[in-house]
């Protein structure tokens, strides 16, 4: 538990607070559901006074998906430093690694979006074009001239990954290294199926 709890802050700094205490919750046990209560708890402060700064329940879970999401377009966005094939394998890896360290909060973040809450849907859009769009720049770059059908590939690649963590998030039968090398791969077939053949910007198996 945060030992500063007690000091007296500007909102915007105990807000601040609050999530980082979220953020630890989720570190310390990826897989155990964030409750209001178990954040209260880390960060040193009531409940009530959490629902003062965020409002409602549905409000801090906003504020929480909003500072993942912020945090997963940062960590998987493209290094021009980097050929293409590494910065497509690198991306990839790193996206899942993020789901990975909170699953729960990737798992609610789709069924929120998939239920209809246009908040949560906005900004699962948003992460998703993002994503996408370095993706498809980093696949075009690598040679692969990017046609309507490769285009659409990309995109239905995405919502694969999506339905495969949730199902590992679920039931995780194979190791976290093994879900990250099936996501690059995956992309790879999806490529290979578009042009009838190998194309010459596959992801490199690895």
């Amino acid at each position: 538990m945060t030992q500063t709890s007690s000091a007296r802050l500007r909102p915007d700094q105990r807000r601040a607070q609050i999530l980082a205490a979220a953020r630890r919750v989720l570190v310390a046990d990826p897989h155990r559901e964030l409750t209001v209560e178990l954040v209260a708890a880390e960060a040193g402060v009531s409940p009530a006074l959490l629902f003062h700064y965020f409002g409602s329940k549905k409000k801090f879970q906003y504020a929480v998906i909003e500072e993942a999401a912020a945090e997963v377009m940062l960590r998987t966005a493209p290094d021009p430093s980097l050929p293409p094939d590494e910065q497509l394998r690198s991306g990839i890896r790193a996206f899942v690694r993020a789901v990975l360290e909170a699953p729960q909060l990737y798992r609610a973040t789709l069924l929120m979006s998939a239920a209809g809450d246009p908040e949560i849907r906005a900004l699962h859009s948003q992460l998703r074009q993002v994503f996408s769009q370095w993706v498809i720049s980093a696949v075009a770059q690598s040679g692969t001239e990017i046609t309507p059908v490769v285009e659409l590939a990309c995109h239905g690649w995405q919502g694969y990954v999506e339905q495969t963590l949730l199902a590992w998030i679920d039931t995780p039968t194979v190791s976290p290294e093994d879900l990250e090398h099936l996501c690059e791969r995956s992309l790879d077939a999806i490529l290979t199926t578009t042009s009838g053949g190998t194309p010459e910007g596959k992801v490199p198996a690895c």
